[in-house]
């Protein structure tokens, strides 16, 4: 660009920041008299001075005396400061006649060598004019420095960026030593760093350079790069490189980078002899230049820290050697350099084999000489020729070899790609034309190798390994595969089934599996559809096939790939299989891409885990049968995220094996997530045992899943249905009876219906509560919640139903043997200490479980329950236990009254068989005796008492509205005192019951209530204290369950005994 162009620009760069600022970048103040040319500010300062003091006030301005590089900037200070003279920044001070600008480098544009001496100038009159002004008539003349002129002219850089330093800890330096870049910035306004390596940009990526970034002081910055670890690849410049929207400036340094010492042992690994044998240790420097800097010491060899004195020794060589080895040489035996700068070592352990001792004798084996070693110790060898890496094989404690393991063993060929590929990776360079033909070599090297060649485990293994590196460095540099239908023609040689055996070791003997395929794919799957510029692709190989193609979604649909209609029908040998996403409904309009893949022969190298939280049914773990991949895998990625799919994604698998009829077929879907199949959002349509079809609302990689069935599935799904049916009418009529009990509240009040009435209310919110957020598992802070308040609501129901008890067991049993007691408990309503106990015990138990146990599986994985892993459900079995086991005691007692009573031993079988089935009946539903079934069912052997357990339990709302409510005559009186309408039909009801239910012809009609009860209570009168005693209180008659008889409006509410007497 000429000099007119320059200016124009940065004339446009002044007149815009003007009109923003009223100022230029770096303090160039218009009000302070600062002009603007080419990227310096300038000004013309009219103040008497030496050639030092101007300069001084220069710098105390943040500025120094001019620079002029060139005529522009001669013409623009001509104008600036005419007509008298200044000083300006050129002099000779050190050396005479070589006169050079004062100003700081980092801000001078260099031209071509520019000068505007007068006539006859520079003279050096008197010898002593070392500083140059610029005279009234613009030329330059030489004059002494302590000279004074009336002005001088100051400059400063235009541009906001400064590098003020670029330093490095050192130059040359050691591979493994660390060293550092320091650059100080000078700065305003925003800026860019960039860190280069011999030309290539190096980003925060880099797992081995640490870039930090910190401001020092006003406006100054300090910006480093850590190099923890030199390699010899870091050898070269160095670059920073800082730009703003108006310039950039850069600086650079060379860092050189010797070698680190290599020291190699033979034998290279630990290794055993037998005693008597000769033994030999040699130490060897591989790289000798690693030595360059090292003028005195040599190598040592020591036995567990002891120094070798009788050793043999070359200038790089040096050997250790016992003609007949003892028991006493046994140790490690270790190699350095005395002189080096930093220790590096390298050691060998040797044992010497007792006669005695067991061992495994020298032999070859897969290609490996594998010598004698102790029984009971693992071998490590050299891999075969061509190889890098170790061989191991294990010494059994009977002195027999085990197999040999190779997959530490890797080919050149793969070990140097993989190496190749690490530089940009762990350097962080995103250079996208170095990276790409990186990829590109690496990707044709694998061809060349795989398409030949059987792959060994150890080549397999480190295959992997490489294309996660290509498809990382694909990902994180934007660069392209040329050849992409190299790569998966690669892809289709590592699936070939001649790799098979390969494939098992390294799914043995690594964490690696047929799923890294899988992964690997899909993200490149991706990134391919997030280019710009997508060519449509074809792939069909032996084992793998793709295509990526685009189509209208809303319109057509996808199919891939094209099967025959009698494949589709079953109607062939071989079934086909195939993928069919029908039109789906989006804002988008035009076409879109996709890639869909099927991998034909993966099935053997995948693994069958699933996920079991997410299987939608149980699983036979006593089966013998395993679960396997039973069909081929699909693969489908669209350009744009439908979500949930409507309809659903069809898919038809061709099975690979006939299963047998212990197995099922699952529709499966790969979670990279947990690195399992799942069930989640797949449904088998239709299946038999050539063919399956799928239904998903999702797109990833799909197959079929063959696992044992269990023939406990359908048990568990009818006693599911049975719970929910149960759980659904038991709310129903627990709060039927709510409502009853609240209609008749005026006639029924009473404190045994107090806790009624707080026993279905916790009854109705525990069934609510845990029949809709059981499931909820999604949060773990809202399912602790969950859990904690189910396990609440649960024990206040038992309380409750304990406190029932207590009330039957005072009103009845204490009423029978203590008359006295009963009156004084019943002198005075005690229900809100009962109502307190229900209430606050239940909060202790649950405060104390959730402190227990926080942390530490409070509650199950797949349910917001208690956990019986971590112990946390006993908080809430041992409760229940005792509560039910009291209740069993009180029901016990309350029987053996009702058998002892007179009224019960003149009456016949039939009426004592009728009254105590129905007091029974009574009794068990709200005294919560029917949970003990519970614990006889958590055997899942026991099928008989799970049914009991879930028909009694799910039904118990049912169970206490049939005794409680129909059963219960003071009930029923009060519903025919609120609503005679039903009086006429209860009439009926309650006369047919009487004559059912008679004792004897004497007594088929009912006698007055004042007689009966009259009867009844003389008769445990007489047979418990044979002695008159008051009538009972009216608590016994409130207590009454059912009676053979209807109860007036206007009963004596001491005339009536409970039922159970009867």
């Amino acid at each position: 660009m000429d000099i007119r162009g320059e200016v124009r620009i940065f004339a446009y760069i002044y007149i815009v920041c003007l009109f923003r600022n009223g100022f230029c970048s770096n303090g160039c103040s218009v009000a302070e008299n600062w002009s603007v040319y080419s990227q310096n500010c300038y000004r013309c300062i009219s103040d008497t001075s030496s050639w030092y003091a101007a300069r001084s006030s220069c710098q105390k301005l943040e500025a120094d005396l001019v620079t002029i590089s060139n005529a522009g900037t001669q013409s623009f200070l001509e104008k600036l400061c005419p007509n008298t003279n200044r000083w300006i920044g050129l002099n000779d001070r050190h050396i005479e006649n070589n006169f050079t600008w004062i100003a700081d480098p980092t801000i001078l544009l260099i031209y071509k060598p520019y000068d505007n001496w007068g006539y006859g100038e520079p003279n050096n009159y008197k010898g002593n004019e070392d500083c140059v002004y610029m005279t009234a008539s613009n030329t330059w003349n030489d004059s002494p420095c302590s000279h004074e002129f009336r002005h001088y002219m100051c400059q400063k850089p235009l541009d906001l960026l400064q590098i003020l330093n670029f330093e490095s800890s050192s130059s040359v330096v050691h591979e493994g030593d660390s060293v550092w870049f320091k650059s100080q910035i000078r700065s305003k306004t925003m800026y860019e760093v960039q860190w280069f390596h011999n030309g290539y940009l190096i980003t925060n990526s880099s797992r081995r350079y640490k870039m930090t970034s910190s401001k020092t002081e006003k406006n100054t910055y300090l910006h480093i790069l850590l190099i923890a670890n030199v390699l010899q690849r870091d050898m070269g410049a160095w670059e920073i490189r800082m730009s703003s929207h108006l310039t950039q400036a850069s600086r650079n340094l060379t860092l050189t980078v010797f070698p680190r010492l290599i020291l190699f042992m033979n034998p290279k690994y630990n290794f055993s002899i037998l005693m008597g044998d000769e033994m030999n240790v040699q130490c060897t420097v591989t790289n000798p230049e690693s030595l360059f800097d090292v003028t005195n010491g040599s190598l040592v060899i020591t036995k567990d820290g002891s120094v070798l004195q009788e050793i043999s020794s070359l200038n790089l060589s040096t050997t250790w050697n016992k003609y007949s080895a003892v028991e006493a040489d046994s140790g490690r035996y270790t190699c350095t350099h005395s002189g080096y700068h930093v220790p590096v070592s390298v050691s060998v352990y040797v044992t010497v084999i007792q006669p005695e001792q067991k061992r495994c004798e020298s032999e070859w084996s897969e290609s490996v000489q594998w010598k004698a070693t102790l029984a009971g110790t693992t071998k490590q060898e050299p891999c075969p020729a061509k190889q890098k890496g170790s061989a191991k094989r294990y010494c059994e404690p009977l002195g027999v070899w085990a197999s040999p393991s190779l997959i530490n063993c890797t080919s050149e060929a793969f070990t140097n790609v993989s190496l190749l590929l690490d530089v940009p990776i762990e350097d962080g360079i995103q250079d996208t034309k170095m990276v790409q033909d990186k990829v590109n070599n690496a990707i044709q090297t694998m061809k060349n190798i795989i398409s030949t060649n059987e792959l060994s485990a150890g080549d397999l293994s480190s295959s992997l390994d490489i294309l996660e590196k290509i498809v990382a460095l694909t990902n994180s540099t934007g660069s392209i595969i040329e050849k992409e239908n190299v790569f998966y023609g690669v892809i289709d040689n590592v699936l070939s089934a001649n790799n098979s055996k390969s494939w098992k070791t390294v799914s043995e003997k690594t964490v690696k599996d047929g799923s890294s395929i899988l992964k690997n794919v899909d993200r490149l799957s991706e990134i391919v559809l997030q280019r710009d510029n997508i060519t449509a692709t074809h792939f069909r190989g032996s084992n793998y096939e793709l295509t990526i193609d685009k189509t209208k979604i809303d319109e057509t649909g996808i199919r891939f790939p094209d099967v025959p209609t009698n494949n589709i029908s079953g109607s062939s040998e071989q079934i086909s299989t195939f993928l069919e996403l029908p039109k789906q409904e989006t804002k988008v309009k035009k076409e879109i891409y996709y890639v869909a893949i099927v991998y034909k022969s993966i099935s053997d190298i995948l693994p069958s885990d699933l996920d079991k939280d997410q299987s939608k049914r149980s699983f036979d773990h006593t089966s013998k049968e395993k679960e396997y991949v039973n069909s081929p895998v699909v693969s489908l990625t669209t350009q744009n995220d439908f979500g949930l799919l409507v309809p659903p994604l069809n898919i038809s698998f061709g099975h690979i094996k006939n299963e047998s009829s212990k197995m099922y077929a699952v529709c499966v879907s790969w979670n990279f997530t947990v690195s399992k199949w799942t069930e989640r959002g797949c449904n088998v349509s239709q299946s038999d045992h050539k063919r399956t079809v799928c239904q998903c609302n999702h797109l990833t990689n799909f197959a079929i899943l063959m696992r044992p069935y269990s023939p406990a599935t359908e048990d568990k799904q009818l006693l599911k249905t049975m719970s929910l049916v149960g759980v659904i009418l038991s709310i129903s009529f627990t709060v039927l009876t709510c409502v009853i009990y609240i209609l008749t509240w005026r006639y029924i009040k009473s404190d045994q219906n107090i806790i009624m009435m707080n026993l279905c209310g916790s009854l109705i919110l525990s069934y609510v509560i845990f029949s809709s957020a059981v499931e909820q598992t999604g949060h773990d802070g809202i399912c602790i919640a969950i859990t904690a308040i189910i396990h609440y609501l649960f024990l206040v129901t038992f309380f409750s139903m304990l406190g029932m008890g207590v009330y039957y067991f005072i009103s009845i049993t204490v009423t029978y043997y203590a008359m006295y007691v009963a009156n004084n408990f019943k002198a005075r309503s005690r229900v809100h200490w009962f109502l307190l106990a229900i209430w606050g015990i239940p909060i202790i138990l649950t405060t104390a479980t959730l402190g227990a146990f926080w942390g530490k599986g409070y509650h199950l994985e797949s349910f917001c329950w208690l956990s019986p892993d971590s112990g946390s459900l006993y908080m809430f079995i041992v409760p229940v236990c005792l509560i039910s086991v009291l209740n069993v005691v009180i029901i016990v007692t309350l029987v053996r009254v009702l058998c002892v009573s007179k009224a019960m031993a003149k009456s016949s079988l039939q009426k004592k068989a009728s009254s105590a089935l129905r007091s029974l009946g009574t009794l068990l539903p709200v005294l919560g005796v029917t949970w003990l079934f519970g614990i006889l069912a958590v055997n899942e052997k026991a099928d008989v008492f799970q049914y009991i357990f879930v028909f009694a339990n799910s039904l118990q709302g049912f169970f206490i509205f049939i005794s409680h409510v129909l059963l219960n005559q003071k009930v029923m009186q009060g519903l025919r005192n609120k609503y005679p309408a039903l009086s006429t039909l209860a009439s009926k009801d309650e006369h047919s019951k009487i004559e059912t239910t008679s004792v004897s012809r004497s007594q088929s009609t009912c006698k007055p209530d004042a007689s009966l009860v009259e009867t009844k209570k003389q008769s445990i009168f007489d047979k418990t204290h044979n002695k008159k005693v008051k009538k009972s209180e009216s608590f016994i008659a409130e207590t009454t369950l059912a009676t053979d008889c209807p109860l007036s409006t206007g009963h004596d509410k001491n005339s009536v005994l409970p039922d159970i007497y009867k």
